[in-house]
């Protein structure tokens, strides 16, 4: 594993104020269970919307991919 992602991690859990975030950010590391029980585990509708979900993020522009596009027309 990068140390790198470690240290990212680390700076974004220490800068976070959000109690509610944090909560849920250390109930998935505490958790044993890995991605793929946590999916077999759902129903069949469940694993069609997750999957769809997908999807629709992979196709979506994000805001990372938005800014990075901004920031190279900025540039022109």
């Amino acid at each position: 594993m990068a140390p790198d992602l470690k240290q990212k991690l680390h700076l974004l859990i220490d800068s976070c104020n959000d109690e509610l975030l944090l909560e849920e950010a250390r109930a998935v590391l505490e958790s044993t269970e890995t991605a793929n029980e946590f999916f077999d585990e759902l129903d069949e509708d469940d694993r069609d919307s997750f999957l769809e979900g997908e999807d629709e993020h992979d196709k979506s522009v994000t805001h990372h991919r938005l800014m990075n596009q901004f920031e190279a027309w900025k540039k022109k």
